[in-house]
């Protein structure tokens, strides 16, 4: 029943469909990898690392799924690189993120796919108040998000390009980072994680939105 390196599974054929398969190439746009006919995910977080795994675990037998672990960077963190072999997965994937508008339909799963983004390339301060911005490696896709985010109703979200490190970061403001949190919460393992050691006194409350929330057209 495994998928051939080169052939089409019917598998395939109504991804995505989830909310958890938004998160899942939200996350991968953010820390993915890919390579001749692989696709995957490079991570220090094990839990984002275990979370892509099951994804991978629906449409692959074990023996497909590839883990390599390594050291990286000065304090010797471990790295993992989690991957299959699999061509048309691979193609899903890419044509995902080369896509001139971002095609994500209704509410829950563009929160979803946002919040894989920020799990990936996102951070916040410890309190989910304030310092919240999601970082890019090109203007085109920091582009496609920032006006995904204004389908949601993020008007004060800008993007700021830093010479220096040829990255692109949308910033949320602090006047909209409430609503950012409560948009993600429900798919971010980093916000769920922030959130329990926030100080007990914190008193954010996570807001449940109505998914038939109206979700304007893009620019």
């Amino acid at each position: 029943m495994g998928n051939t390196v080169g052939s089409l599974s019917a598998n395939f054929c109504n991804f995505p469909k989830t909310t958890e398969d938004y998160y899942i190439l939200g996350l991968w746009c953010a820390d993915g990898y890919h390579w001749s006919s692989s696709i995957g995910l490079s991570n220090i977080d094990s839990g984002l690392v275990e979370r892509f795994r099951k994804f991978f675990q629906r449409f692959f037998p074990p023996e497909r799924i590839k883990l390599h672990i390594h050291s990286t960077g000065k304090r010797k963190h471990l790295g993992y690189q989690l991957y299959v072999n699999s061509r048309p997965l691979r193609k899903i994937f890419m044509d995902f993120r080369a896509q001139e508008k971002r095609d994500i339909p209704e509410y829950q799963n563009i929160c979803a796919y946002f919040a894989g983004r920020f799990d990936g390339d996102g951070c916040i301060n410890g309190n989910l108040t304030r310092d919240c911005r999601i970082s890019y490696g090109n203007e085109k896709d920091a582009t496609l998000d920032y006006y995904l985010l204004k389908r949601l109703g993020f008007e004060m979200a800008r993007v700021y390009r830093y010479r220096t490190s040829h990255t692109y970061v949308i910033y949320i403001s602090r006047f909209e980072t409430q609503m950012f949190v409560d948009f993600l919460y429900q798919h971010s393992s980093k916000l769920q994680k922030l959130a329990l050691r926030a100080p007990r006194d914190f008193g954010h409350t996570i807001i449940k939105r109505d998914q038939d929330t109206k979700i304007t057209n893009l620019v």
